[in-house]
């Protein structure tokens, strides 16, 4: 489809025609470029279950008309939440759990190589189990904020918003498991003092510590498994490298206010604010028809961050196959690290797998392209200019992804969309993954493109949130209100001109963040 393309996005086609369509980037989901074997991933994902063509321009993928799948007739006739937790949920985990524990020992290199495109099938099989579910649970909640802001004026939405938290999901109980161990380490002095020391070799052998890492695996079976974001199959996850959870324990047990447990009860207190606000401004039919629709809606936070921490245990489990292969192409000589298989095709990795050439020039030079791709600004599409969104997708763009925000003209001032209520000043964070995320200090103001679920520890510590992407139904600003903070979101342009460290004023319910001289 793409003949070739220069760093600064100008494409030439295969087909002419192609150049008339317009190519969207979905920053939000895929913000940063991607190697070729998650670039295929992706690439599947669309053909399979939106019917979408895509192509990866200097890593970054976009697509052409990708549009989520209706639901099924099984998801209609019973609801979504029924559905969801009952049959897919199940279904996805059993795949989850085959992809982790099939014997790849076993195999010799070529066999694994032939076996990866039937495993990425049955990741997107999994994957596809996550989508048909999400018009039916997102649609009944469009309809409340339309009709919040209509009977309740431009802050409607946000405080609809705040009272859909406060639902058991799957981003929350994460973080409050993560709490917990915290908790736990309390109890344990040997264990907490290698925590703070950060001598985790030392952890199965200090008091404690084999009890300690037995509650730790237990965690990391659950929600260790997930990618750092949906762009990133590439990055080992939290079961490969507990690095970064085990410092946000050692983070909790210094101050008993970082704990998620502290963040959710305040978070709560907002709730039930919200909620006499609202009873103090409709009345009668309007009051009673608003709590109805909330009553219809209260499944949408636990089934978006569910899909979310089950889209992201996908893409993690299937890394254990890759990475398996990636091992016998190192014992080989073809590869110098096991990751360094994202790096290269499926088509490349049957090659390799079979006449064992060494390849550690072309990832070399693959490597060095991705951090160069890094610094670039991709545009929003490529080709035609976008047309207005048909109607039934307009909530979906704005309230999901959170476009159309018009930015402010004086260049002290960002505007996005306001998420989570609450003014907060601070020094600013910004914040690229998370194994930077040891730089957020406890009063400082997250800065970063997008989050996901494995990032909801962070907000137990950030006084607020601040990100480039999203709308009021994103998982940041979800996850902003969970934890009861000031939030910000799909300002475009904050992680580039909110400088590192500078003092800022964050307006959750205006949308609005002040960068001081």
């Amino acid at each position: 489809m793409v003949q070739s393309f220069t760093e600064s996005f100008g494409v030439i086609w295969d087909d002419p025609a192609d150049s008339a369509q317009t190519w969207r980037w979905d920053q939000m989901h895929f913000g940063r470029p991607m190697p070729p074997l998650a670039a295929q991933l992706l690439a599947r994902i669309e053909r399979d279950i939106f019917g979408a063509r895509s192509i990866s321009v200097n890593g970054y993928h976009y697509t052409l008309n990708s549009v989520p799948p209706p639901p099924t007739p099984e998801v209609i006739e019973r609801g979504p939440m029924a559905v969801w937790e009952d049959e897919y949920v199940p279904r996805v985990r059993e795949i989850c759990h085959r992809l982790r524990s099939s014997n790849y020992e076993g195999m010799g290199a070529s066999e694994l190589a032939d076996s990866l495109d039937r495993l990425m099938n049955d990741a997107v099989e999994a994957f596809r189990y996550t989508m048909v579910v999400v018009f039916a649970f997102m649609g009944p909640t469009f309809a409340l904020v339309e009709f919040s802001e209509k009977e309740l004026g431009a802050d409607g939405p946000q405080l609809l918003a705040t009272l859909l938290q406060g639902y058991e999901n799957g981003s929350a109980a994460a973080g409050d498991g993560l709490g917990k161990l915290a908790e736990y380490v309390a109890t344990l002095p040997e264990v907490g003092r290698a925590l703070r020391e950060q001598r985790q070799g030392d952890l199965v052998a200090v008091a404690g510590g084999p009890e300690f890492l037995a509650k730790l695996n237990a965690y990391l079976d659950e929600y260790g498994w997930r990618a750092e974001s949906w762009g990133l199959p590439h990055t080992p996850t939290w079961a490969e490298d507990p690095g970064v959870p085990l410092n946000l324990i050692a983070r909790y047990m210094t101050d008993a206010r970082l704990s998620p447990s502290v963040a959710i009860e305040r978070a709560r207190k907002q709730q039930q604010e919200a909620m006499k606000e609202v009873e103090s401004r409709l009345k009668d039919d309007r009051l009673s028809e608003f709590k109805a629709r909330l009553a219809a809606c209260q499944i949408h936070v636990p089934i978006s961050e569910g899909r979310a921490q089950w889209q992201l245990t996908i893409i993690g489990s299937l890394r254990v196959p890759a990475v398996a292969l990636g091992s016998k192409l190192v014992n080989r000589g073809v590869l110098d690290n096991p990751n360094d298989v994202y790096l290269l095709s499926l088509e490349e990795l049957r090659e390799a797998s079979r006449d064992s050439a060494p390849l550690q020039a072309l990832v070399g030079q693959r490597k060095a392209d991705l951090e160069r791709w890094e610094n670039l600004s991709p545009p929003p599409f490529l080709g035609a200019e976008p047309a207005a969104p048909p109607p039934e997708m307009e909530p979906l763009i704005t309230k999901f992804f959170g476009l159309g925000v018009v930015q402010s003209d004086d260049e002290k001032v960002i505007t996005g969309n306001a998420a989570s209520r609450g003014e907060v000043r601070g020094p600013a964070r910004v914040i690229r993954d998370l194994s930077e995320s040891g730089r957020l200090q406890k009063g400082e103001i997250l800065i970063c493109a997008a989050t996901a679920p494995p990032w909801t520890p962070l907000f137990a510590i950030a006084a607020g949130v601040v990100t480039d992407t999203g709308g009021i139904l994103s998982h940041s600003a979800i996850c902003a209100r969970e934890y009861g903070i000031p939030c910000v979101v799909g300002t475009q342009v904050g992680t580039r001109r909110i400088p590192d460290g500078a003092m800022i004023t964050v307006d959750g319910s205006a949308g609005t963040v002040h960068i001081e001289a």
